[in-house]
C-alpha cells in the first residue's frame, strides 16, 4: 500500500534543519542548573515554607543562601535548582502561590 502525500501533510520538512526524530528532547526539555530569586515576607518563617517546598517535592538544589535582616520588611533567597524549562516555570507557579511568597523570579 502506498501513501499518498497531500499540500496540507507533506512528507518533508519545508526547510531544512527543521527535522527531528519523533521521541527526541528538545533542549527545552534537558534539565539544566537555574537561578531563582525569591522575596519572602515574615522572615525566617517565610523562607522556612520556601526550603519546605524544595525540600517536600524533592528539587535538586545545588546552592541556597538565604538573607534575612533586622527591620528589613522582606527577605531574599537565592538559589539554584536542577530542572527543565517546563519543571522552572512549575515551580516558579508553586512559589507564587505561597502565601508568604511576595515574588519569584528567574535570577
Amino acid at each position: 500500500m502506498t501513501r499518498a502525500t497531500t499540500a496540507d501533510s507533506p512528507s518533508r520538512p519545508s526547510s531544512p534543519g527543521t527535522a527531528r526524530m519523533s521521541g527526541s528532547p528538545t533542549p527545552q526539555e534537558f534539565p539544566a542548573h537555574r537561578s531563582i530569586t525569591v522575596y519572602v515576607a515574615e522572615g525566617l518563617h517565610g523562607i522556612l515554607r520556601v526550603v519546605t517546598v524544595l525540600n517536600g517535592r524533592r528539587y535538586r538544589v545545588r546552592n541556597l543562601r538565604a538573607e534575612v535582616r533586622e527591620e528589613v520588611v522582606e527577605s531574599r533567597i537565592s538559589c539554584t535548582v536542577l530542572l527543565t524549562a517546563q519543571q522552572f516555570n512549575l515551580l516558579l507557579e508553586q512559589l507564587r502561590r505561597l502565601p508568604a511568597v511576595v515574588s519569584a523570579e528567574n535570577a
